[in-house]
């Protein structure tokens, strides 16, 4: 894609895609509207929410019950 069809990007660690990855709640796309319409605290609150709900793992396996999780969002580019 050219770089001047960029309307809007987001860096994501790994922890702040779970959403799309390991817990597979949303698709790119969602993550992309979720940052859109109620920014990176949403998202993080989404992880957060899916961690809790499987504090065991049993869910989704994971090595880690809380991931650091950090998310960015840009607009206006």
């Amino acid at each position: 894609m050219p770089a001047s069809d960029v309307r809007a990007l987001a860096l994501l660690s790994d922890g702040a895609s779970r959403v799309a990855g390991r817990f597979a709640l949303t698709d790119w796309p969602g993550i992309m509207r979720t940052l859109a319409n109620h920014g990176p605290a949403e998202l993080l609150s989404q992880n957060r929410a899916a961690e809790h709900d499987d504090p065991d793992g049993s869910r989704w396996p994971r090595r880690k019950i809380h991931d650091d999780a950090t998310a960015a969002y840009v607009t206006g580019l």
